[in-house]
Protein backbone atom coordinates (compact mmCIF):
# COMPACT_ATOMS: atom_id res chain seq x y z
CA UNK A 1 0.00 0.00 0.00
CA UNK A 2 1.22 3.52 -0.82
CA UNK A 3 0.68 5.28 2.50
CA UNK A 4 0.60 8.71 0.84
CA UNK A 5 -2.94 7.77 -0.30
CA UNK A 6 -4.81 6.57 2.75
CA UNK A 7 -8.00 7.04 0.73
CA UNK A 8 -7.09 3.83 -1.14
CA UNK A 9 -7.28 1.82 2.10
CA UNK A 10 -10.85 1.49 3.44
CA UNK A 11 -9.83 1.37 7.11
CA UNK A 12 -7.41 4.32 6.95
CA UNK A 13 -9.74 6.35 4.77
CA UNK A 14 -12.56 5.94 7.28
CA UNK A 15 -10.27 6.58 10.25
CA UNK A 16 -8.78 9.69 8.64
CA UNK A 17 -12.16 11.16 7.81
CA UNK A 18 -13.59 10.44 11.26
CA UNK A 19 -10.68 11.37 13.53
CA UNK A 20 -7.74 13.02 11.76
CA UNK A 21 -8.62 15.41 8.93
CA UNK A 22 -11.92 16.69 10.24
CA UNK A 23 -10.66 20.24 10.84
CA UNK A 24 -8.81 20.69 7.54
CA UNK A 25 -9.84 23.45 5.18
CA UNK A 26 -10.70 22.52 1.62
CA UNK A 27 -7.62 24.27 0.25
CA UNK A 28 -5.16 22.66 2.69
CA UNK A 29 -2.01 21.31 1.05
CA UNK A 30 -2.16 17.51 0.69
CA UNK A 31 0.41 15.36 2.46
CA UNK A 32 3.52 14.98 0.31
CA UNK A 33 5.41 11.79 1.12
CA UNK A 34 8.49 12.74 -0.93
CA UNK A 35 8.71 16.17 0.68
CA UNK A 36 8.48 15.01 4.28
CA UNK A 37 10.80 12.04 3.89
CA UNK A 38 13.37 14.27 2.16
CA UNK A 39 13.18 16.82 4.99
CA UNK A 40 13.64 14.00 7.48
CA UNK A 41 16.62 12.63 5.55
CA UNK A 42 18.24 16.06 5.40
CA UNK A 43 17.89 16.49 9.15
CA UNK A 44 19.17 12.97 9.81
CA UNK A 45 22.37 13.75 7.90
CA UNK A 46 23.38 15.85 10.89
CA UNK A 47 25.05 13.38 13.29
CA UNK A 48 23.48 14.91 16.40
CA UNK A 49 19.98 14.77 14.86
CA UNK A 50 20.00 11.36 13.18
CA UNK A 51 18.34 9.45 16.04
CA UNK A 52 15.37 11.77 16.39
CA UNK A 53 15.10 13.85 13.20
CA UNK A 54 11.52 12.68 12.61
CA UNK A 55 10.40 14.13 15.95
CA UNK A 56 11.48 17.57 14.73
CA UNK A 57 9.39 17.14 11.59
CA UNK A 58 6.39 16.11 13.69
CA UNK A 59 6.83 19.03 16.10
CA UNK A 60 6.95 21.51 13.24
CA UNK A 61 3.86 19.98 11.61
CA UNK A 62 1.89 20.25 14.84
CA UNK A 63 2.94 23.86 15.37
CA UNK A 64 1.99 25.00 11.86
CA UNK A 65 -1.46 23.52 12.34
CA UNK A 66 -0.94 20.39 10.23
CA UNK A 67 -0.73 17.65 12.83
CA UNK A 68 -2.98 15.64 10.52
CA UNK A 69 0.07 14.62 8.45
CA UNK A 70 1.98 13.12 11.39
CA UNK A 71 0.15 9.78 11.21
CA UNK A 72 0.88 9.44 7.50
CA UNK A 73 4.49 10.43 8.12
CA UNK A 74 4.76 7.80 10.88
CA UNK A 75 3.22 5.24 8.53
CA UNK A 76 5.82 6.01 5.86
CA UNK A 77 8.70 6.03 8.33
CA UNK A 78 7.80 2.58 9.61
CA UNK A 79 6.81 1.02 6.29
CA UNK A 80 9.61 -1.56 6.52
CA UNK A 81 10.22 -1.41 10.27
CA UNK A 82 10.09 -4.37 12.60
CA UNK A 83 7.64 -4.07 15.50
CA UNK A 84 10.55 -3.24 17.81
CA UNK A 85 11.82 -0.47 15.51
CA UNK A 86 8.34 0.93 15.08
CA UNK A 87 7.78 0.86 18.84
CA UNK A 88 10.89 2.99 19.36
CA UNK A 89 9.85 5.51 16.71
CA UNK A 90 6.34 5.65 18.16
CA UNK A 91 7.69 6.31 21.65
CA UNK A 92 9.91 9.17 20.51
CA UNK A 93 7.13 10.75 18.46
CA UNK A 94 4.71 10.35 21.36
CA UNK A 95 7.09 12.01 23.79
CA UNK A 96 7.86 14.83 21.36
CA UNK A 97 4.13 15.57 21.10
CA UNK A 98 3.82 15.32 24.89
CA UNK A 99 6.52 17.91 25.60
CA UNK A 100 5.35 20.43 22.99
CA UNK A 101 1.65 20.40 23.78
CA UNK A 102 1.95 23.11 26.49
CA UNK A 103 3.35 25.40 23.77
CA UNK A 104 1.08 24.62 20.84
CA UNK A 105 -2.10 23.41 22.58
CA UNK A 106 -3.83 20.06 23.00
CA UNK A 107 -6.36 20.50 20.14
CA UNK A 108 -3.45 21.25 17.82
CA UNK A 109 -1.72 17.98 18.72
CA UNK A 110 -4.73 15.65 18.78
CA UNK A 111 -4.81 14.91 15.01
CA UNK A 112 -1.22 13.67 15.28
CA UNK A 113 -2.16 11.35 18.13
CA UNK A 114 -5.24 10.03 16.35
CA UNK A 115 -3.32 9.54 13.10
CA UNK A 116 -0.63 7.48 14.81
CA UNK A 117 -3.24 5.46 16.69
CA UNK A 118 -4.96 4.69 13.39
CA UNK A 119 -1.74 3.29 11.95
CA UNK A 120 -1.28 1.08 15.00
CA UNK A 121 -4.89 -0.08 14.88
CA UNK A 122 -4.29 -1.20 11.31
CA UNK A 123 -0.85 -2.77 11.80
CA UNK A 124 -1.18 -4.12 15.35
CA UNK A 125 -0.44 -2.97 18.89
CA UNK A 126 3.08 -4.39 18.78
CA UNK A 127 4.03 -1.49 16.48
CA UNK A 128 3.50 1.05 19.28
CA UNK A 129 4.69 1.66 22.82
CA UNK A 130 2.29 1.72 25.75
CA UNK A 131 5.06 2.28 28.31
CA UNK A 132 4.16 5.09 30.70
CA UNK A 133 7.06 7.23 31.89
CA UNK A 134 5.37 9.25 34.60
CA UNK A 135 3.52 8.79 37.87
CA UNK A 136 -0.12 9.75 38.17
CA UNK A 137 0.66 12.71 40.41
CA UNK A 138 2.98 15.71 40.23
CA UNK A 139 5.48 15.68 43.11
CA UNK A 140 7.77 18.05 44.97
CA UNK A 141 10.63 16.39 43.13
CA UNK A 142 9.01 17.40 39.84
CA UNK A 143 8.88 20.97 41.11
CA UNK A 144 12.54 20.91 42.10
CA UNK A 145 13.63 19.41 38.81
CA UNK A 146 11.48 21.83 36.83
CA UNK A 147 13.09 24.85 38.47
CA UNK A 148 16.54 23.36 37.96
CA UNK A 149 15.97 22.51 34.30
CA UNK A 150 14.35 25.84 33.46
CA UNK A 151 17.27 27.69 35.04
CA UNK A 152 19.73 25.63 33.00
CA UNK A 153 17.86 26.10 29.73
CA UNK A 154 17.50 29.85 30.02
CA UNK A 155 20.95 30.55 31.44
CA UNK A 156 22.50 33.30 29.36
CA UNK A 157 19.35 34.10 27.39
CA UNK A 158 18.74 37.29 29.36
CA UNK A 159 15.09 36.81 30.32
CA UNK A 160 15.48 37.05 34.09
CA UNK A 161 13.68 40.40 34.40
CA UNK A 162 10.59 39.33 32.48
CA UNK A 163 10.59 35.94 34.24
CA UNK A 164 10.52 37.74 37.58
CA UNK A 165 7.57 39.82 36.40
CA UNK A 166 5.75 36.74 35.13
CA UNK A 167 6.30 35.12 38.51
CA UNK A 168 4.86 38.19 40.20
CA UNK A 169 1.81 38.92 38.04
CA UNK A 170 1.02 35.52 36.47
CA UNK A 171 2.17 33.43 39.40
CA UNK A 172 0.13 30.28 38.86
CA UNK A 173 0.68 30.19 35.11
CA UNK A 174 4.42 30.61 35.55
CA UNK A 175 4.54 28.03 38.34
CA UNK A 176 2.55 25.53 36.27
CA UNK A 177 4.90 25.98 33.32
CA UNK A 178 7.93 25.43 35.53
CA UNK A 179 6.62 22.45 37.48
CA UNK A 180 4.43 20.65 34.96
CA UNK A 181 6.09 21.46 31.64
CA UNK A 182 9.74 21.36 32.69
CA UNK A 183 9.55 19.15 35.78
CA UNK A 184 6.81 16.60 35.07
CA UNK A 185 6.93 16.38 31.27
CA UNK A 186 10.36 17.38 29.96
CA UNK A 187 12.59 16.16 32.79
CA UNK A 188 11.08 12.68 32.66
CA UNK A 189 11.38 12.55 28.88
CA UNK A 190 15.05 13.39 29.40
CA UNK A 191 15.41 10.47 31.81
CA UNK A 192 13.91 7.89 29.48
CA UNK A 193 13.89 9.00 25.84
CA UNK A 194 15.82 12.16 25.00
CA UNK A 195 18.87 14.09 26.14
CA UNK A 196 18.24 17.65 27.39
CA UNK A 197 19.73 18.95 24.13
CA UNK A 198 17.32 16.86 22.08
CA UNK A 199 14.18 17.67 24.05
CA UNK A 200 14.89 21.36 24.00
CA UNK A 201 15.50 21.43 20.27
CA UNK A 202 12.14 19.71 19.79
CA UNK A 203 10.49 22.43 21.89
CA UNK A 204 12.41 25.18 20.08
CA UNK A 205 11.29 23.70 16.76
CA UNK A 206 7.63 23.98 17.76
CA UNK A 207 8.06 27.55 18.98
CA UNK A 208 9.87 28.63 15.79
CA UNK A 209 7.23 26.95 13.64
CA UNK A 210 4.51 28.89 15.49
CA UNK A 211 6.08 32.07 14.12
CA UNK A 212 6.58 33.55 17.60
CA UNK A 213 9.60 35.63 16.63
CA UNK A 214 10.73 36.93 20.02
CA UNK A 215 10.34 33.60 21.76
CA UNK A 216 11.98 31.86 18.80
CA UNK A 217 15.09 33.99 19.17
CA UNK A 218 15.25 33.25 22.89
CA UNK A 219 14.88 29.51 22.35
CA UNK A 220 17.44 29.38 19.56
CA UNK A 221 19.91 31.05 21.91
CA UNK A 222 18.89 28.67 24.69
CA UNK A 223 19.26 25.56 22.54
CA UNK A 224 22.69 26.69 21.36
CA UNK A 225 23.64 27.50 24.94
CA UNK A 226 22.93 23.98 26.19
CA UNK A 227 24.99 22.35 23.47
CA UNK A 228 23.20 22.05 20.13
CA UNK A 229 25.51 23.06 17.29
CA UNK A 230 25.03 26.06 15.04
CA UNK A 231 25.08 23.83 11.97
CA UNK A 232 22.36 21.52 13.27
CA UNK A 233 20.14 24.41 14.35
CA UNK A 234 20.54 26.06 10.95
CA UNK A 235 19.39 22.88 9.22
CA UNK A 236 16.42 22.63 11.59
CA UNK A 237 15.42 26.25 10.95
CA UNK A 238 15.64 25.58 7.22
CA UNK A 239 13.39 22.53 7.57
CA UNK A 240 10.84 24.50 9.60
CA UNK A 241 10.76 27.22 6.96
CA UNK A 242 10.19 24.62 4.25
CA UNK A 243 7.29 23.07 6.14
CA UNK A 244 5.80 26.51 6.81
CA UNK A 245 6.02 27.39 3.10
CA UNK A 246 4.31 24.09 2.27
CA UNK A 247 1.33 25.20 4.38
CA UNK A 248 1.22 28.52 2.53
CA UNK A 249 2.08 30.45 5.70
CA UNK A 250 5.80 31.30 5.57
CA UNK A 251 7.47 32.55 8.75
CA UNK A 252 10.27 35.02 9.42
CA UNK A 253 13.73 33.63 8.66
CA UNK A 254 15.96 33.89 11.72
CA UNK A 255 19.70 34.58 11.71
CA UNK A 256 21.17 31.67 13.66
CA UNK A 257 24.77 32.93 13.38
CA UNK A 258 23.82 36.24 14.95
CA UNK A 259 21.94 34.57 17.78
CA UNK A 260 24.88 32.21 18.33
CA UNK A 261 27.20 35.19 18.76
CA UNK A 262 24.78 36.67 21.31
CA UNK A 263 24.64 33.54 23.47
CA UNK A 264 28.40 32.99 23.26
CA UNK A 265 28.93 36.54 24.53
CA UNK A 266 26.35 36.12 27.30
CA UNK A 267 27.96 32.88 28.48
CA UNK A 268 31.46 34.33 28.26
CA UNK A 269 32.73 31.73 25.82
Amino acid sequence: MDTTTWNEDPFMSSWDAKYVSTNLKDDAAPYDKALFLSINDRLAQQPELKDYAYTLVAAACCAVGRADVVGKFFDDLTRESTPQQSEEIFLRLREAITIIFPYVGMPTCIPACYGMIGVVQRKGGEYASTRSLRKEEVTFEDARRGKELRARIYSGVGNSEIFDLMGKYFTDLFMCSTIVTWGYLVAKANDEVFTPEQSHLIIATAIIALGATRQSKSHIKATLGIGNSVGAVQVVVGAINEIARWTGRPIVTLNVDELAADIQKALGR
